[in-house]
């Protein structure tokens, strides 16, 4: 009943409300698109759209078939880059969707592996929150996610959780609190901490942290992802609150790292579709970040330990 033009402009108008955004966005005129939607209106016989202060609103019956249509597009989609991979003699294709401290420092070493095993797949790595990749995955957008999330987001769609999360706090080399065997949050808190914005899991969780202990939350600067974080940090602009994957990171970058807290939420877990079998270069993959996770707690327990059994080397250094 619907073609794919017809399609395209309903996924923009669920996604951005107005007529002119949502023809801008499929290369159509207001009034061209105003009409296709009167068109499909008239054939399905109900109303799609109410108008509420100017602006268009899906109706029941429009809602209803909005994870249809996302469905019938993501499938014409995949039609069309199998062609493509079929004309350009590659026949796998592995669609990633990952938050962007997973994309920095998990995935590159996993995808590795898969590159390796399967040189033909095309692969396409998507950015995105975490909740914004899980509906890429109830979507068939990507065939597996990488995401910082909390579990009841997680249930919407198949999962494995890799490892629990903690805060941690970055510094570069040179700062004084770097040889320390270890760090408070209350200390942190007090100097104002470079911090994760609020929007973000553990940003969220970091403030959460803080006022649970009746800690001041007075950031010195809000950042948006954990590689900006450790990035301020390694210019000496203070020290960086950020979550495990963030701390990896960041020791791969030469600063040094101290756990404050560990955590039950958020969670590092890979996701896909419930409803879609999970191609050999996904399950791949999910398996290489498994075995990446577990290689980061071992060395990353091994660091703690050393640590922890020098903790002369504490005393010799103030608090700033």
């Amino acid at each position: 009943m619907f073609n794919r033009r017809e399609l395209l402009l309903l996924r923009a108008m669920y996604r951005l409300d107005t007529v002119t955004a949502a023809a801008a966005s499929v290369n159509m005129t207001q009034p061209a698109a105003s009409a296709l939607l009167r068109d499909m209106e008239t054939r399905l016989g109900f109303a799609l759209f109410s108008r509420e202060n100017r602006r268009l609103h899906l109706t029941s019956q429009g809602r209803a078939l909005i994870p249809e249509v996302l469905n019938a597009l993501a499938g014409i989609e995949a039609v069309d880059r199998l062609a493509v991979d079929i004309r350009q003699g590659a026949l796998a294709r592995l669609d990633v969707g990952a938050v962007a401290i997973a994309a920095s420092s998990l995935l590159p070493p996993a995808l590795a592996g898969v590159r390796r095993a399967h040189p033909a797949v095309a692969v396409t790595v998507r950015a995105g929150t975490a909740l914004e990749i899980i509906e890429m995955a109830v979507d068939h957008r990507i065939d597996l996610g990488i995401i910082i999330g909390s579990p009841p987001d997680i249930d919407r769609v198949s999962s494995l959780r890799l490892a629990p999360l903690g805060l941690h706090a970055v510094m570069a080399q040179d700062h004084p609190w770097a040889k320390k065997a270890s760090l408070t949050l209350d200390e942190v808190a007090e100097a104002g901490p470079i911090v994760l914005a609020p929007a973000l899991p553990a940003g969220r969780a970091t403030r959460q942290a803080l006022e649970a202990r009746g800690l001041p939350y007075r950031p010195i600067i809000e950042a948006a992802q954990s590689s900006a974080a450790c990035a301020l940090a390694a210019e000496g602009l203070g020290v960086a609150i950020v979550e495990s994957l963030g701390a990896h990171y960041a020791e791969r970058q030469g600063l040094v790292a101290r756990q404050l807290l560990a955590l039950e939420d958020p969670v590092l877990a890979v996701v896909w579709s419930r409803d879609r079998a999970m191609s050999a270069p996904a399950q791949l993959l999910q398996e290489g970040l498994a075995r990446e996770v577990q290689t980061w707690l071992s060395r990353a327990k091994a660091r703690d330990t050393g640590l922890k059994a020098e903790p002369e080397s504490a005393s010799r250094y103030r608090r700033p």
